[in-house]
């Protein structure tokens, strides 16, 4: 009996299948059940990678699988060059807040991709939507204050101004963001920043009296933070600002239960906020993101005070020749902001006495050493009477309504001393002789003198802190 002959068989699969058809089934079986399970995996590939336009979230997911088939399929023509996305960057835009800065106007802060603000056109619309339905749209001002540090993010606050006042039936409404990719009006994302509920409306906090005279805006605290600086910086600016004042601290994980416990009796007594911003190290900025921090304080505590300072932990305002706050904000009261000069203090000199229990003083009783170095610039730090401004930035603001004056040095000043904030062992490291007290000394080459005016203020901010706090927590922190 003769045999059928069979076509030739020329590749491997084609042999193998032929020997072995039920491996085959089975191989094609699981493919299917592979596929069948990818879709959902697949999706959330599709809708990070993209991002969103004007239309539906069917309508985006039918576009962005047409997309994909594109980018998966060879093109015909070999010279044909295909990219394909993975992925986000950066995020269009990242909200920390937004706030009421009077009847007519909103800012919203938070941070933008780099990249896009840069080299691309990117805006934003505005529109208030009231519990009724309707709706009405202003016109939005974009800044960018953070003079070009940014990183992967940049910081941006959009200020929305409407021409009346959205809510003012007080029935209550929304603060809708609109935010483009580039000119095209097709592509943006649609995001709600603010609402207000019926009758919270309340245009009185929009003018004096404030809440406060003044008020403390806290960079970013970061690092590994001295409780006994943390102290002794509190109780001082308590003393300083007095009863009518407020401090704002932001913790980006330099706030340990250290810190924290001796900043808890000044939260309880009502003299210190302290926020929670360490998610933001989630998103790549300049140093701890501390323009968007003193951007977001700005706006948030805009109408809570007459001054809001801005200056570091590691810093002591001072004011020379018998001054009184009063009086210097009094004389400074026409203008919008002004910045304030610094007494540069070593970090490690101290002088060789044998009668100072230095381990058991303050570091700002002990370390009495300031650079002496004339005409020479150095960082300033400032205060703002923040209803004038638009925005700011860690050394001063460049979006005021109003004046500025720099001219301040005979009336106020700030004590630096720099780095102490995160030492914790003894901070006295080189002991100079008695004698320089009268003289100027050379340390790595630069020339020191003895200053012991903040020395003498010490008894007084520690009998304050005693009468604030209490003898057992004063005890708890020794």
């Amino acid at each position: 009996m003769r045999k059928e002959i069979l076509p030739p068989v020329t590749t491997t699969t084609a042999k193998f299948l032929e020997k072995k058809p039920l491996v085959a089934t089975l191989l094609a079986l699981s493919l299917v059940m592979i596929i069948w399970n990818l879709p959902p995996y697949y999706h959330s590939l599709i809708s990070t990678a993209r991002p969103c336009s004007a239309s539906s979230s069917s309508e985006n997911f039918t576009t962005s699988l047409s997309v994909a088939t594109q980018v998966d399929s060879t093109p015909s023509d070999p010279n044909k060059r295909v990219f394909k996305p993975f992925g986000n960057a950066a995020a269009l835009f990242v909200l920390m807040g937004a706030y009421r800065g009077g009847p007519t106007t909103f800012s919203v802060v938070g941070l933008a991709s780099k990249p896009i603000h840069v080299f691309g056109k990117p805006w934003f619309k505005c529109e208030w939507i009231s519990t009724n339905g309707t709706s009405l749209r202003a016109k939005a001002v974009k800044i960018l204050p953070d003079w070009g540090y940014g990183r992967v993010y940049t910081v941006v606050v959009v200020n929305c101004t409407f021409p009346s006042n959205p809510n003012a039936d007080n029935s209550g409404g929304k603060l809708v963001l609109n935010a483009y990719y580039d000119k095209s009006p097709k592509l943006f994302e649609r995001f709600t920043t603010l609402e207000e509920s019926p009758g919270s409306y309340n245009e009185s906090r929009f003018s004096s009296p404030y809440p406060y005279d003044y008020l403390y805006c806290g960079s970013s605290l970061y690092g590994n933070v001295s409780s006994s600086r943390m102290r002794e910086w509190m109780a001082y600016h308590a003393w300083f600002f007095g009863d009518r004042s407020h401090f704002v601290f932001h913790d980006a994980g330099g706030v340990s239960p250290e810190v924290r416990e001796v900043l808890e009796p000044w939260i309880r007594a009502g003299r210190v906020t302290l926020q929670d911003i360490r998610d933001q190290a989630e998103y790549d900025g300049y140093y701890y993101n501390q323009f968007l921090i003193v951007n977001d304080c700005l706006h948030r505590y805009r109408h809570a005070a007459n001054w809001t300072f801005f200056f570091d932990v590691d810093e002591y305002i001072y004011l020379p020749d018998g001054n009184t706050l009063e009086s210097v904000l009094n004389e400074f009261e026409g203008y919008t902001q002004f910045t304030i000069e610094q007494n540069p203090m070593s970090n490690v000199l101290c002088l060789n006495d044998s009668s100072q229990d230095y381990p058991r003083q303050w570091g700002f009783e002990k370390m009495l050493f300031r650079e002496s170095r004339t005409n020479v610039r150095r960082d300033r730090k400032y205060a703002i009477q923040a209803k004038n401004a638009f925005a700011t930035g860690v050394h001063m603001s460049e979006n005021v309504v109003g004046k500025t004056l720099h001219k301040t040095e005979t009336k106020i000043r700030y004590y630096h001393y720099h780095n102490t904030i995160t030492v914790h062992e003894e901070l006295c490291r080189e002991m100079l002789p008695v004698s320089a007290k009268s003289n100027v000394t050379f340390y790595k080459k630069l020339p020191y003198v003895y200053d012991d005016k903040m020395k003498k203020l010490v008894n007084r901010v520690k009998e304050f802190e005693e009468k604030k706090l209490g003898t057992e927590a004063v005890k708890n922190f020794s």
